[in-house]
């Protein structure tokens, strides 16, 4: 083995010696090469022997796990035949000892050998010899060939025999190859009449027969030799010494070996128990070294290989830093720089536009509505908008300017050089124009527009958090007046956010202190003078301000998102108090809820009302929900969807407002409209303005067209409730009848009485 490694040596040093000179020799070999072979040598060296040594121990380990396996069966098996054997021994002496007490007599010998082979069931047949003749046999059948026979005058066991009589002790004999066919270990004891007298005389021979195949039989030794062991069952002559065989497997015992000592009542027995693991012992060795050797050829190559490469390693390193660098800057979607880059590059543009004494400017901005693009056509056309986006903003970027998405639909672009907010002006009109270019992506148009805060640059802060921040609130300022344009940050914007962080907390804490409730506008048959319906209308009762009315916060709530919460509360107290009315025993009236877009897109809304209904036990036909055009604009489908789903539960629909939003009675045939509510800007001038009396009376001639009801809202005169019902119009709802009350006031209102109003 040695010479090998030594070989292996010499052949990897040729070898790498021959690559790297190219006949050039050994001599121009450089220092760090020659010290990476001789290093790679050794450990070549040294891998291998212990490589070796790894695969001796392992080899040992088996031998010794197998010869721990030996011994256990070895004593296994040995224990098995002790008691087969000894069962011989206790059958032999028992007869013996009833051939003493009957004086010789064997008349009983067959009863009662049939009965001491039942208990003692070992042994497979008994019979006497008087004088060493055999006289008798059990059980005969198939032993009558053994009848006569002298045992005393077999050359093979007689030996034995005669030291049995002469020791008067008990022997086993075998294996002996019977008359009437088989062969059998027999134990026999010596009988002697008068024992321990003068009269003592030798009267013969008890012996106890155990057939070698059920010996063996009662043992796994044929089984262990299928899987592959060996064995060998073997005695002592007691006559001659000599070692006997008993039985054995086919093959012969190998080296790894375990004998076990038979406990026996007469003489010296021996199990011997082998397994052959010569070949999977050497296949282990040849698999051991292959492996060893070439893990060892392969580190060694390896090490050298590193050794004499460092700056190759160096480079490496350097060009992986500065792709990882790359990817940590740069947007995976629209490979412009990321919010990281900005963070760790506005500094040093900073100082250097301060040590230049720069003006500079950073325009912060998203596109409006987005997230509907998102929602409607999908994730992936939206990452093909911001990426058409991301190219047009590059084609406005100068030489000094920075183009950035911060995440999501949103962006910044940092002027790095600029004279004055007039150049900022017209660099923010330019991005507006460009966005607003209609996006063409697989066939198809898409209409953007954006809004832009733009904070100056050192005005408005010298540290990146600040200008974020003024920035922000320069943007939120720009979508409050209407989206789609720039606003430059100014002071009364901060105190604008920190007034809605303010509302916002109180908005907050009157829901969770039920600071709310609603009031109840009328709502009455211009042609009956009945108060059928009337119109829930939340009032804020803030510890500070007093009453406050929804055009104050519902806004604020829906930007904030809280408008779900507050509209499940106006939802409940809305049909608790119908509840109650009906509890009471009062008329049955028609209540009107406002819904917001919102709660309308909220997939859990029909649930929720459904439950409701079913909680206070109110008749859906007692609901009616208004919802205003621009909602339904918004999303058709849905707004189609789920008011179909209301209307077929008896819920009423009402378009509120109508005839200030952009829809058409045209468009409304396809909704499950109930009733329209017509705007009171259409009724507020209604007797002196001759257009409006024709645009209020064609909206109803058509609404009744389509099976829709009307409602007039804003109604303040008789004159107005008169010109309304000469037009057909169904209802009415004003300060003439009653502003928007209390429920206790709503309760105890009077029929109405044209003389009292």
């Amino acid at each position: 083995m040695k010479h090998q490694y030594t070989l292996f040596v010499y052949a990897f040093s040729y070898w790498y010696k021959a690559h790297l000179n190219k006949g050039n020799g050994l001599k121009e070999l450089k220092a760090t090469q020659l010290i990476a072979i001789i290093i790679a040598c050794i450990v070549f060296c040294i891998t291998g022997i212990l490589g070796v040594y790894w695969t001796h121990s392992m080899n040992s380990a088996i031998i010794n796990q197998q010869v721990s396996l030996l011994n256990e069966l070895s004593h296994t098996q040995a224990a098995v035949l002790e008691r087969k054997l000894s069962s011989a021994f206790t059958a032999s002496k028992i007869l013996a000892y009833e051939i003493e007490h009957h004086k010789g007599d064997s008349s009983w010998f067959p009863e009662y050998a049939d009965k001491l082979l039942q208990s003692i069931s070992d042994v497979d047949s008994l019979h006497l010899a008087p004088d060493g003749i055999i006289s008798q046999f059990f059980p005969i059948e198939g032993n009558e060939l053994a009848i006569g026979l002298d045992i005393l005058s077999r050359d093979k066991y007689k030996e034995e025999g005669f030291y049995a009589i002469k020791k008067q002790q008990f022997v086993l004999v075998g294996p002996v190859e019977l008359v009437q066919g088989g062969t059998a270990i027999i134990g026999r004891a010596p009988v002697f009449l008068y024992s321990g007298t003068q009269r003592e005389v030798f009267w013969g021979f008890v012996s106890s027969v155990i057939y070698l195949d059920n010996l063996l039989a009662s043992t796994q030794l044929q089984k262990l030799e299928e899987r592959g062991y060996q064995y060998n069952l073997s005695r002592v002559n007691i006559g001659t010494e000599e070692n006997l065989i008993i039985a054995s497997s086919t093959k012969p015992l190998t080296e790894i070996q375990i004998t076990a000592e038979l406990i026996t009542p007469s003489g010296e027995w021996n199990l011997t128990i082998s397994k052959e693991l010569d070949v999977q012992l050497e296949e282990r060795e040849i698999i051991g070294y292959t492996v060893s050797i070439t893990i060892a050829f392969l580190l060694a190559v390896a090490l050298y290989i590193i050794l004499i490469q460092p700056q190759r390693l160096r480079a490496l390193v350097k060009a992986k830093t500065k792709e990882l660098e790359e990817l940590a800057y740069q947007d995976p979607l629209t490979s412009l720089p990321n919010r990281r880059y900005l963070q760790d590059t506005l500094p040093r543009v900073l100082y250097n536009n301060q040590h230049r004494k720069r003006i500079s400017a950073f325009i912060y901005f998203d596109l409006d509505n987005f997230k509907h693009i998102n929602d409607t056509i999908g994730h992936d056309i939206g990452d093909k908008v911001l990426v058409v986006v991301a190219n047009r903003l590059s084609n406005l970027q100068k030489k000094s300017d920075l183009v950035i998405r911060l995440g999501g639909d949103e962006f910044g672009i940092l002027l790095g050089n600029i004279k004055s907010n007039n150049e900022v002006e017209k660099q923010a009109d330019q991005i507006l124009e460009s966005i607003r270019t209609s996006v063409r992506i697989d066939n198809s148009e898409y209409s953007l527009s954006t809004s832009l805060g733009i904070a100056m640059i050192p005005e408005h802060g010298y540290d990146l958090v600040t200008i974020m921040k003024n920035a922000d609130m320069a943007l939120y300022q720009a979508k409050l007046d209407g989206k789609n344009r720039y606003a430059f940050y100014n002071e009364s914007m901060k105190i604008n956010t920190y007034t809605q962080i303010q509302d916002e907390y109180d908005l907050s804490q009157a829901i969770q202190g039920n600071e709310f409730e609603l009031y109840y506008q009328p709502q009455f048959n211009l042609h009956t003078d009945k108060i059928i319906a009337a119109e829930a209308l939340i009032r804020w009762n803030h510890p500070e301000k007093g009453l406050v009315f929804p055009d104050d916060f519902i806004p604020l709530a829906e930007t904030t998102g809280k408008i779900i919460e507050l509209g499940y509360w106006i939802l409940e107290s809305s049909i608790a108090y119908l509840a109650r009315r009906k509890k009471e025993g009062k008329p049955e009236i028609l209540l009107h809820i406002n819904l917001s877009s919102k709660q309308l897109s909220d997939p859990n809304f029909v649930t929720l009302v459904q439950d409701l209904l079913i909680q206070y036990d109110v008749s859906a036909k007692l609901v009616g929900f208004e919802i205003t055009e621009t909602l339904i604009l918004e999303d058709v489908e849905l707004a189609k969807q789920v008011l179909q789903i209301f209307k077929e539960m008896g819920i009423c629909i009402a378009i509120d407002d109508f005839g200030t939003g952009y829809s058409s009675l045209a468009q409304l045939k396809n909704l499950p409209v109930t009733l329209l509510k017509i705007d009171r800007s259409f009724v507020m001038d209604l007797e002196n303005d001759i257009d409006d009396r024709k645009i209020i009376e064609a909206i109803i001639a058509m609404a009744h067209k389509l099976n829709i009801q009307v409602l007039a809202e804003g109604i303040e005169t008789r004159e107005q409730w008169n010109m309304l019902a000469s037009f057909h119009c169904n209802y009415g709802q004003g300060y003439y009848v009653s502003k928007a009350i209390t429920a206790d006031q709503f309760n105890l209102l009077p029929q109405i009485n044209h003389d009292n109003l």
